[in-house]
C-alpha cells in the first residue's frame, strides 16, 4: 500500500484573497494622488498611452473610484495640462533688458531646450496639437504671452506684424521639436543624416541625377534637429523681421 503524502506536501489551491492585488487603504485616494500617478505613468510611457483603467490598476483601486475625482479622462488631462503649463513657464527664463532680437533668440532657444528635455511637457504642449492654452485656468500663460508680444510692440512693430512674428517663431520652434519627438517615439535617431548609409551606386545616382541635392547633402538631416539647423532658421526669421521696423 502506497504511503500517504504528509499534509504539508499536498498542494493547496491559492487563497483568492492572497492573490488579489493589494488596494490602497480607504481614504488614501484623492485628486493629488491621482494626478501624481498620472504624471509618473506619462513619464514612464507617454501621455497618449494613459487610460483610466491603466491608472486605476497602478493605484490599486477600482476604475470607478477615479471618476469620483475626475469624471472623464479629458477632465483629468485638463487638470494635468494646467499643472504642465505652470511647470513649463516656471522653467522659461526671463531675459530682461536685451534688444528685442537677442531676447527672442534666447527665448525660443530656451523654449526648445525645455521641450527637448522634458518629455511630459513636450507631449502635452507640442504633441497634443489640438491643445490650446487660451482660456485655460493658467493665467500665468496669458501673462507671459502678453509680455512677449508687448516686447515686439515696444520695439516698433505694428500689431499685425507683432502677432504674426511671434506665431511664426513659435510654430517654427514647435515644429522642429515635434519632428525630433516623433523620431524618438519611432525609435530612430533624430540626428541621422538624410543621405547617410546609402550604397555607392545610389550615392552616385544622386550626384548625377540630383546635382543640387548631391552638392548640399552634408547639410541635410532627417529632422532638422541640430542646434545649428534650428538657429539658422530662427536667425533667418529674425533678420527678415527687421524690414518691418520703421526707419
Amino acid at each position: 500500500m502506497q504511503e500517504s503524502a504528509p499534509m504539508s506536501a499536498i498542494p493547496h489551491e491559492p487563497d483568492p484573497a492572497s492573490t488579489r492585488k493589494k488596494r490602497n487603504p480607504r481614504g488614501s485616494l484623492n485628486a493629488e494622488v491621482i494626478l501624481a500617478e498620472a504624471f509618473r505613468f506619462s513619464k514612464e510611457e507617454t501621455v497618449e498611452a494613459l487610460s483610466m483603467p491603466k491608472l486605476a490598476k497602478r493605484l490599486g483601486v477600482g476604475v470607478t473610484s477615479l471618476y469620483w475625482y475626475f469624471h472623464t479622462k479629458e477632465e483629468l488631462l485638463q487638470a494635468m495640462l494646467s499643472q504642465v503649463a505652470d511647470d513649463y513657464l516656471s522653467l522659461l527664463p526671463d531675459h530682461e533688458g536685451l534688444a528685442w532680437d537677442e531676447h527672442f533668440r534666447r527665448y525660443f532657444n530656451d523654449m526648445r531646450r525645455i521641450f527637448l528635455t522634458h518629455d511630459v511637457i513636450c507631449d502635452f504642449l507640442i504633441m497634443r496639437t489640438h491643445v490650446s492654452m487660451i482660456g485655460s485656468d493658467s493665467s500665468f500663460f496669458m501673462d507671459r504671452l502678453n509680455k512677449e508680444v508687448g516686447i515686439l510692440l515696444a520695439a516698433g512693430f505694428e500689431p499685425e506684424i507683432a502677432a504674426r512674428a511671434y506665431q511664426a517663431m513659435s510654430v517654427y520652434t514647435s515644429g522642429t521639436v515635434q519632428k525630433v519627438r516623433m523620431a524618438e517615439l519611432g525609435g530612430s535617431d533624430p540626428n541621422r543624416k538624410m543621405f547617410a548609409g546609402l550604397d555607392e551606386q545610389t550615392q552616385q545616382a544622386i550626384e548625377i541625377n540630383y546635382s543640387a541635392l548631391g552638392a548640399t547633402q552634408d547639410y541635410w538631416n532627417s529632422t532638422y534637429s541640430t542646434w545649428n539647423d534650428f538657429n539658422f532658421g530662427l536667425n533667418t526669421i529674425l533678420d527678415g523681421l527687421r524690414m518691418y521696423l520703421p526707419d
